[in-house]
């Protein structure tokens, strides 16, 4: 070294490591070599030992394992001589503690101790424990960990150092090793000083944790465990525990895996079920009876046991409920459970099903033989009283329209009777206290109109009809509103129903019975009373508009009848009372309901026909141009039911075609306010819609819903089907003549003094208005008495025949007295036609004016008549003492010249007249030419285009094109 430092050449300057790696064998010892350089130490100041020297000699000359001196305290004692630092000295130690450790030569007290000194260095002691834990089995550092915890080692410093590497390598062990683990545990504990319990408790709890999380929790290792092992690790989790309380996370944790780990993935609702409570059965009844089940069991982990549906209820059989019922063992977890589960599912299934969840679990009660009540039968009261609490407590209002639960409504009176603390019997007396005022209500009845109908069916009254004492229920109203309105055999007639009875209120064989006969019977009055507003519904609206006295408020009740569901059954037979007390004045009421055609309710005049005539294809090129909006779409394998909303009073033409496919078809009317009923229209499979189209018509006095229903399910064509439609509606017919002529009386009477009238004037009013229009019919009316008449004739485009049929028909119908609906025409048909020919000669004679006007405007007849035959006309003048009868032969010239001419050409004439203009714009436009014609084509079709989907402008087109079309005579018959 000496002659290396005299060459002062940096590359030949040696060190310690330099010189011992040459080296071959150093035959001192470790120790032996450090005191020659301590005793020669200034002859090597110039050249000093280092650490890395140091540590060079100890892995060379490390000392033997069976040296009974700690080897740590050695080296630290020999860097202290050769005043190496402390800390440095650890740093550069670790790979020769980790080889050490690694080959086994040191012994657990020294590591310990060594552990010990470097407990207050965190770094230092998470390098050494890290270097231990990775060169050591399991077995040997639990050992470590107890040996530590023994010499008070872990402090708050190196504790998360210990934690952290003890509690990877713990998560690897098996279930049995580490109850070995325990077991050592439970031993030190025993042994260790009082003092240091609670802080190897507390890190055991740590350890058991994380050992618990992380070997269960993740699926790589679950196959390992079974439920013993679980019960064994939950003790162990409470014996070595600090509170020693079960609400532990880790030991709910393996409550859940005890009692809920179930194969759930091959088993039914009803097994998972059983053996849910099979596990509870074997679990510790200690735990059950300490700890509340509540502050145990989450409902998350009953969610597998959940009962999701009604179906999956009902199959819960016999066998299996027993076993539920059997095995509880009133144990306080398995009632709470019980109970959990039934509140969770029911409150999952209800979704509007109310009714047929309680129809089906009684009827299930009776299948599994639980359909008796047993104060001992824990699962079955639960069951009851949830079903109470969730569903019936929740319908309360509404509960005569639950079905008829005889069995679960038997459990609920008797769970009153023997109180328990599971049941809130103030609820249960509050429940059948309302159902009682309910069944009070109806007999009185006060309840809602709707109700009587949903009573026709089984329901849950008939569980409290036990319970009421009739005799005094019936004896405390006025027995008169038990009795049928008054009505006479006029009124009889025209609803032509059979006449409802009274309802016996003496005979009461049994409650039942008498609740079934009440219910059939005032139904009975419900078709009628429908019946009868359907009829007179209309004729008190035409006496509301004629200021008859209450008939304004009658009018609103009857509507309200029809749309307020909150009206009771005694607020509308008073109404019926007011309404027949009004009409009674009336002699010629079936007259006036055949004038007002509201005799038939409803009545199906097409039943659906395919028309061989109307191709589909020019159906769809009209529909598509006119009514782009009226189509919809059904997907393959899918029934689809599309609502068109219909107006009271109405004839209804419905029109279906399809582009591709037949389908099965049906058309139902849903009548508003008879609770839902239908009336079927049309209903057939495989129907030809996109060969031909399918027309129907009906009418109906009371508005509702079209529906037509396609169902595209079980078709050989696989495909979506497009439908499209076609409603035609027009107001139900009524006679112009009579309403003409009634509003003329009414106007020579009230119309300078408007005011209220009595229903017996108004009677007196149409008596006289009858005794015109029996003139009229007869012939004995003269012109002059028919002046007033002209503007009905002139204005309204009337149908002679049409208006005489109805006019005469209802007159012979009374003369005769005739019940019927339907008239007889064939008999009368020669006076009808008598009569049509006078009216229809006035007809013309009221147009005269129009028809002359017309004819010198557009020069309409021939050359070769025009001088004599308007001459003629121009010089026929009126004769007004000419009677009815004597007009064919006053004025038969204008038979003569308009026989041909019917009330639309009439409208036509007056109009084109009105609208003279237009016509001239149209042949000064040149429209109808040859090429005329092509522009007016090519025009519509491009403007048809265009506004395809733009209604507004869609519907001015098709007035133009049809006004086009009809005034077509007027341009090209004028010379």
């Amino acid at each position: 070294m000496q002659a290396a430092q005299s060459i002062n050449d940096s590359r030949y300057r040696l060190q310690w490591i330099d010189i011992l790696s040459k080296v071959k064998e150093i035959k001192l010892s470790l120790e032996q070599f450090i005191q020659g350089y301590l005793q020669y130490q200034k002859a090597f100041m110039q050249f000093p030992f280092d650490t890395s020297v140091l540590m060079y000699l100890i892995q060379r000359m490390h000392p033997s394992k069976k040296v009974k001196e700690s080897p740590f305290r050695f080296f630290l004692q020999l860097s202290q001589s050769l005043k190496v630092d402390r800390n440095v000295f650890f740093e550069q130690f670790q790979w020769i503690f980790s080889n050490g450790i690694k080959n086994q030569w040191y012994q657990m007290k020294d590591i310990s101790e060594l552990f010990t000194w470097l407990r207050s260095q965190d770094q230092l002691f998470g390098e050494y424990f890290s270097h231990y834990a990775f060169n050591v089995s399991t077995d040997d550092l639990w050992n470590m960990f107890l040996q530590l915890c023994k010499i008070k080692a872990i402090n708050n410093i190196n504790q998360k150092h210990v934690m952290a590497t003890l509690n990877e390598k713990i998560s690897l062990s098996s279930v049995d090793t580490f109850h070995q683990y325990t077991k050592l545990a439970k031993t030190y504990l025993v042994e260790t000083e009082p003092e240091s319990r609670s802080l190897f408790i507390e890190l055991f709890e740590k350890i058991f944790d994380a050992y618990i999380i992380k070997r269960i929790d993740y699926p790589q290792y679950l196959y390992h465990f079974y439920r013993t092992n679980y019960k064994d690790l939950l003790q162990v989790g409470l014996e070595m525990s600090l509170t020693n309380r079960l609400e532990r996370p880790t030991c709910l944790f393996l409550v859940r895996k005890i009692l809920c780990e179930i194969e759930s993935y091959h088993k039914t609702n009803a097994q998972r079920l059983k053996a849910l409570f099979e596990n509870l059965k074997n679990f510790d009844e200690k735990l059950c009876q300490k700890y509340a089940a509540e502050k145990i069991i989450d409902d998350e982990w009953l969610k597998d046991f959940l009962i999701i549906n009604l179906q999956i209820w009902l199959k819960l059989d016999q066998e299996t409920y027993k076993y539920l019922c059997e095995n509880h063992q009133n144990n306080p977890w398995a009632i709470y459970i019980w109970s959990r589960i039934l509140h969770l599912s029911l409150s999952n299934m209800l979704n509007n099903n109310h009714a047929d969840i309680l129809f089906k679990i009684n009827d299930w009660m009776k299948i599994v033989k639980h359909h008796i009540y047993n104060p001992t039968d824990i699962f079955t009261i639960i069951s009851v009283n949830k079903l109470f609490e969730l569903v019936l407590i929740k319908y309360s209002r509404s509960i005569l329209l639950l079905p008829n639960i005889d069995i679960i409504m038997n459990f609920i009176i008797s769970m009153r009777e023997n109180t328990s603390r599971r049941i809130d019997v103030q609820q249960i007396n509050n429940f059948i206290s309302n159902g009682l005022e309910n069944v009070y209500e109806v007999f009185h009845l006060k309840s809602k109109c709707s109700l009587y109908r949903d009573l026709s069916t089984d329901s849950i009254i008939r569980c409290f009809l036990p319970l009421i004492d009739l005799h005094l229920i019936l004896g405390s109203v006025d027995p008169q509103q038990y009795k049928f309105p008054l009505t006479n055999a006029n009124i009889d007639g025209i609803v032509a129903l059979p006449k409802p009875k009274d309802i016996d209120i003496t005979n009461i064989e049994s409650n039942e019975e008498f609740f079934a006969r009440f219910i059939r019977q005032i139904n009975e009055w419900f078709d009628w009373f429908d019946r009868f507003i359907d009829i007179f519904q209309h004729i008190i609206d035409w006496l509301k508009n004629h200021n008859v006295n209450c008939s304004s408020q009658l009018s609103i009740d009857l509507l309200n009848i029809r749309y307020d569901f909150k009206m009771t059954f005694v607020e509308m037979r008073l109404i019926i009372d007011r309404v027949l007390k009004i009409l009674q004045p009336f002699k010629d009421l079936r007259r006036l309901c055949h004038l007002f055609n509201c005799l038939i309710s409803f009545q199906i005049l097409n039943p659906g026909t395919l028309n061989t005539q109307d191709n589909t294809l020019k159906f769809l090129t009209e529909l598509k141009r006119f009514q782009p909006n009226n189509t919809f779409m059904v997907q393959a394998n899918a029934t689809y039911e599309h609502i068109i909303s219909i107006s009271d009073r109405q004839q209804i033409q419905w029109s279906l075609a399809s582009e591709n496919h037949p389908c099965h078809i049906t058309v139902k009317y849903r009548i508003h306010g008879k609770n839902n009923q239908y009336e079927i229209l049309y209903q057939k499979e495989n129907v030809p819609i996109h060969k031909n189209v399918l027309h129907g018509q009906f009418e109906s006095q009371r508005n509702g819903q079209l529906i037509i229903t396609i169902d595209n399910n079980n078709n050989n064509n696989d495909s979506s089907r497009t439908i499209w439609y076609r409603i035609k509606s027009i107001s139900l017919s009524t006679c112009y003549l009579f309403h003409g002529i009634f509003n003329i009386h009414y106007d020579k009477c009230y119309q300078q003094n408007p005011q209220i009238i009595s229903e017996d004037d108004f009677s007196k009013l149409l008596d006289q208005v009858f005794e015109f229009i029996n003139k009229l019919l007869n012939g004995d009316v003269t012109l002059r008495a028919m002046e007033e008449l002209r503007t009905i004739f002139y204005d309204k485009n009337i149908n002679i025949r049409e208006e005489v049929k109805k006019l005469y028909t209802n007159r012979t119908n009374e003369q005769n007295n005739d019940q019927v609906n339907i008239p007889n025409i064939d008999s009368n048909e020669k006076e009808i036609e008598q009569v049509c020919e006078w009216l229809q000669i006035y007809q013309y004679y009221s147009h005269l004016n129009i028809i002359m006007k017309c004819i010198e405007t557009f020069d309409i007849l021939p050359l070769n008549d025009e001088e004599e035959t308007t001459g003629h006309l121009r010089r026929l003048s009126g004769n007004e003492n000419c009677s009815l009868r004597d007009i064919t032969q006053a004025y038969r010239i204008l038979q003569d010249c308009f026989q041909n001419l019917t009330h639309q050409h009439l409208q036509l004439i007056k109009t084109a007249v009105e609208c003279s203009n237009v016509i001239k714009m149209m042949r000064k436009s040149d429209l109808y030419s040859t090429h005329g014609r092509r522009r007016f084509q090519e025009l519509r079709d491009n403007l048809t285009t265009q506004f395809q989907l733009q209604e507004l402008n869609n519907m001015i087109l098709n007035s133009w094109i049809i006004t086009y079309t009809l005034i077509e005579p007027f341009i090209f018959q004028s010379k």
